[in-house]
């Protein structure tokens, strides 16, 4: 749906989506010592691969010696040539990774239109006003044709499926939408006797947030739910485990997954 030249106000979403609000298409600015700090394009490719707060100690290191530290100075240069270099020979989609995946929902659908293609479908909690986490296929496509919303006053305004909404905040409380179980990453480290292993293809995820909902799904004989609670210590696939916000600007450290692709519970 392309939202310009409508009256949102007035506008009745009958097809299953949303209307948020967002404060820009991508996020380019960080906290950093008390201040905001701007992140161009080019440099925001090389924080994004590496630790970011490597990037930040220099810059640290250069102001509290007045600029006057050649070493560090000539490694920034290193870094930002260097950065320049690989974004310009691999072309990655900086935007799209810097691309914002939260906002506030100002309008929901009076109607919903089943599965609408998806493998699943459930209730949907969210209520006009709720900070919500979403997908990011939508900002990026935003960004990359100009579809799916608008721009008035300096807001964007996106038209986003409700199953693609994955949690909301209320306060200090983050709920669970769409089924959706919100956790913490542990350490994935396991020891046999004297010897530590590293299992980089399982994730051990803390709950945090149970679903609230429980999913269904179109295909019954083929997925199951895995009844989960707070604190519960549980092992999925590391690409299910999903961060809800991994921007530069990151509003949070959880993710998300949904009770079908648990694995195993530890006990």
């Amino acid at each position: 749906m392309n939202l310009n030249g409508i009256d949102l106000e007035n506008l009745r979403l009958v097809n299953g989506e949303c209307i948020i609000k967002l404060h820009s298409l991508t996020e380019d600015e960080i906290d950093f010592n008390g201040g905001k700090l701007k992140i161009v394009n080019k440099v925001k490719n090389y924080i994004q691969e590496v630790d970011p707060q490597y990037m930040f100690d220099l810059v640290d290191g250069m102001k509290k010696s007045r600029y006057k530290d050649k070493s560090l100075a000539k490694e920034y240069t290193r870094i930002v040539a260097e950065s320049q270099r690989e974004a310009d020979e691999n072309k990655e989609d900086i935007q799209g990774k810097q691309a914002v995946r939260r906002g506030k929902i100002v309008k929901i659908a009076e109607r919903d239109l089943s599965y609408q293609g998806w493998d699943y479908d459930c209730e949907f909690d969210a209520v006009e006003g709720d900070d919500v986490w979403f997908d990011a296929t939508f900002t990026r496509e935003m960004i990359t044709e100009g579809e799916g919303g608008c721009i008035i006053d300096g807001k964007v305004y996106l038209t986003i499926s409700k199953k693609s909404i994955y949690a909301a905040k209320r306060g200090d409380e983050i709920i669970s939408l769409n089924g959706y179980v919100i956790g913490k990453l542990l350490g994935n480290e396991r020891k046999f006797g004297s010897i530590h292993m590293v299992d980089n293809d399982i994730q051990r995820v803390e709950v945090v947030v149970p679903n609230a909902r429980t999913p269904r799904y179109a295909s019954p004989d083929v997925w199951t739910n895995t009844e989960v609670k707070k604190g519960d210590v549980v092992c999925v696939k590391s690409v299910f485990a999903t961060k809800l916000d991994p921007t530069l600007a990151k509003t949070t450290e959880y993710v998300r997954f949904q009770p079908r692709v648990i694995m195993a519970y530890e006990r």
